[in-house]
């Protein structure tokens, strides 16, 4: 019998072979429509959730791990905040950073130092802070200039020196050109 001789009309009269080929392939056809519309959007969805699950158990065994140290963590803070408190306090305020000019000048003229110029630079913000420079150009001898850098250094607030030119200017002077660098912090103050 061939597929052309058959009677779809009269299924029941088909050889068992056929209805066995054709159930089979009916069969086939439902359990693909069946697991293209219904199961492969839910294993997509499935992937999803697990892919959601895992990222979650990531965070979680990273929280529970800063929670864990939490006690630690705020003690440390505690000692931060002193540390800056310490610091800020070094800062000079409004106030102190006119008289640093004068502390300056009058360090460099105990020294012995000549001033040939001290003035304030161009302010620069930063994120926490203000940084204040002063440039400083000085003529006296390799002690004396060195006795101003630590009477500097020895100053009660934070100061820096920086780009440091040294120069000849005859045979027992030397000129300093220098960047005081002072800070003024940004905070409630």
């Amino acid at each position: 019998m061939h597929i052309n001789d058959m009677d779809f009309d009269n299924v029941g009269s088909w050889p068992k072979l056929h209805k066995t080929v054709v159930i089979a392939i009916v069969c086939i056809l439902l359990i693909g429509g069946f697991y293209y519309y219904v199961i492969e959007d839910q294993l997509k969805q499935l992937d999803k959730v697990e892919a959601k699950e895992l990222a979650l158990k990531n965070e979680f065994k990273v929280k529970a791990a800063l929670s864990s140290n939490l006690e630690a963590y705020r003690e440390q803070m505690t000692e931060i905040e002193v540390i800056l408190a310490g610091l800020v306090n070094k800062l000079p305020t409004k106030k102190e950073l006119a008289s640093l000019l004068d502390d300056i000048g009058f360090i460099g003229s105990n020294n012995g130092l000549q001033f040939k110029s001290l003035n304030w630079g161009v302010k620069k913000q930063l994120e926490l802070a203000e940084e204040v420079p002063i440039s400083i150009k000085v003529v006296g001898t390799y002690e004396q200039l060195g006795k101003f850098s630590a009477d500097i250094a020895a100053l009660p607030r934070i100061v820096i020196l920086d780009n440091l030119r040294l120069k000849h200017n005859d045979e027992n002077t030397l000129i300093l050109d220098i960047v005081a660098k002072t800070y003024q912090y940004k905070g409630n103050k």
